[in-house]
């Protein structure tokens, strides 16, 4: 699927469901022509997870200690600073260029093919500034692999309190959602079979285990009901093509 991963798994009475990234909604600002109906082609069942906000980090070597020095370095002239994301299209290359517009600075955008090869890149100093969310950064932030400047929620990140929000650093303007992942049925499922599903989903929620799991990875549980998580997506697609169109972004 273009600008964004997807599984497709067989759910009970061979219901078939897809599970994709907030990448799903910025897909019809980046592409001029897509093979399906982001909003007529799918039913959405429930965001399953949700990342509040972005860290905003640097390899080590950036002589950038806060938020408004990295925003000074990449204004020269003669900067010659990038950052790196999986790919095109996605919110983090999104998130790169919003900052840029905000910021007034001249950050490189260099696409990677994941999110994997992107951190890589960051750690070794091919690429020195990174967007990314926690799940993919915070045990390199931990080990000091990677610096982080701010975070992108209203409210620092739990498991980094030492790193200021990106209000707390200077830069109010940069509020940035850290993206999420979500069900979605094909269209014309019933409202009952989507009920159905979505406590199903709300049920495995309940395991202590799970949520141990995602408090490790710095995500956290939605699992809100259809009707609602259909108009959070109705809402997205529109923000981010309010980004795209202020990032002067051109679509392909």
């Amino acid at each position: 699927m273009i600008g964004a991963e997807f599984v497709a798994k067989s759910a009970p009475d061979g219901y078939t469901l897809m599970v994709t990234s907030s990448g799903f909604v910025t897909a019809p600002s980046m592409y001029k022509k897509l093979p399906y109906d982001t909003e007529r082609d799918f039913a959405p069942v429930t965001n399953l997870v949700e990342n509040a906000g972005i860290f905003v980090a640097v390899n080590p070597g950036v002589p950038a200690r806060t938020l408004q020095e990295l925003i000074e370095l990449a204004r020269r002239p003669d900067s010659k600073l990038s950052y790196g994301s999986p790919g095109v299209g996605n919110t983090l290359h999104l998130a790169g260029e919003l900052f840029n517009h905000r910021a007034g600075t001249h950050l490189l955008h260099i696409p990677y093919k994941g999110a994997g090869p992107a951190v890589a890149a960051a750690i070794s100093g091919e690429t020195q500034v990174m967007f990314s969310t926690p799940p993919a950064i915070l045990q390199h932030l931990k080990g000091g692999r990677l610096r982080a400047l701010a975070y992108t929620d209203a409210r620092r990140h739990p498991q980094m309190p030492e790193v200021p929000t990106a209000t707390e650093a200077g830069m109010s303007s940069f509020q940035h959602h850290g993206g999420w992942f979500g069900m979605f049925a094909p269209a014309n499922t019933s409202t009952e079979i989507l009920n159905r599903l979505h406590t199903e989903v709300r049920a495995a929620f309940a395991d202590a285990r799970f949520r141990e799991r995602l408090d490790a990875l710095g995500s956290e549980p939605v699992g809100n009901p259809p009707a609602e998580f259909k108009r959070f997506v109705s809402a997205e697609i529109r923000k981010y093509a309010e980004i795209v169109r202020v990032a002067n972004i051109q679509p392909e």
